[in-house]
């Protein structure tokens, strides 16, 4: 079997790095930017630690590969799905794991079935740069289960959900609610706790109420927020806009959004030299509020 990329960031890279730990050896990528000189160094670094091939397309690696996992932000995945599909051939797997919204998921769908090729909207659920391969996903779509089969000796893992493209998801996007906005919320109350000097005091009243578990939701989602704002207000703008669609309430969706865009038009993560800390603490000491 031989396992192609579209898009080659944090995703797909963590991915297809993990997946040649597990004895992976045909792989080959393509991301639009592997030329850039800006960043063309990084590629081929991510590329030569998974023993990636380096295409020229999407479409070439669709014509070589056996199931492909696209991985670009969410407002390219139809625009790369639309390249990708010239070298689609059937029986060809194409998962698209983006954060699209399902309507755009349901493109895909119809795009990728009109070359005869398989879909899967998958939905990853977890920490990418901790699980690699093994990020727990959400699968759907009419290629769905045989992505399972192909992908699981490799310790991938993947659940069906019932339901048509875009329901993997949907539940992603419905979970994001909980998830960013709980990253918010935090970021918002430390930095009250910070103002009025109370950082040990709130800290401990979290733990005294959820649980010394607490803690690592604390320094995870706080620093994941700070790191990755930019990518997560564009999810939760989709996140928003498919509430919309449903006709369901969104303001705390779109309050999750606002804050977010706060995080990323201040380059908080800039303010980190080194790299942005991964406890809380460090993000607060180095943040002058």
């Amino acid at each position: 079997m031989k396992i192609g990329f579209v898009g080659f960031g944090e995703a797909d890279s963590s991915i297809a790095l993990g997946l040649s730990l597990e004895g992976m050896k045909d792989i080959v990528c393509f991301d639009a930017m592997q030329d850039d000189p800006r960043v063309k160094d990084r590629f081929e670094e991510k590329m030569a630690a998974c023993g990636a091939e380096k295409a020229a397309s999407a479409a070439e690696v669709c014509r070589q590969a056996d199931i492909v996992i696209s991985a670009t932000p969410s407002n390219y995945a139809y625009g790369a799905a639309e390249g990708a599909a010239e070298g689609a051939h059937a029986g060809m797997i194409y998962m698209d794991v983006s954060t699209a919204t399902p309507t755009v998921k349901k493109r895909i769908h119809y795009l990728m079935e009109s070359k005869g090729a398989l879909f899967v909207d998958g939905a990853m659920m977890g920490t990418l740069l901790k699980d690699r391969h093994q990020v727990p996903m959400l699968l759907c779509g009419s290629g769905a289960a045989r992505a399972k089969e192909l992908l699981e000796p490799y310790h991938m893992r993947l659940t069906l959900v019932d339901g048509e493209p875009g329901t993997a998801t949907s539940i992603k996007f419905i979970r994001s609610i909980t998830a960013k906005g709980l990253s918010c919320l935090l970021i918002e109350s430390f930095q009250a706790a910070k103002k009025f000097g109370v950082v040990d005091t709130i800290q401990e009243s979290f733990l005294d109420s959820f649980g010394p578990g607490f803690q690592k939701i604390m320094d995870g989602y706080i620093s994941g927020a700070v790191l990755h704002a930019a990518r997560r207000e564009h999810e939760m703008e989709n996140v928003v806009d498919f509430l919309k669609s449903e006709e369901l309430p969104y303001g705390m969706a779109d309050a999750a959004r606002e804050k977010l865009k706060w995080i990323n038009d201040n380059h908080v993560k800039d303010l980190f030299e080194g790299g942005v800390p991964r406890d809380f603490h460090g993000i607060l000491a180095g943040w002058e509020l």
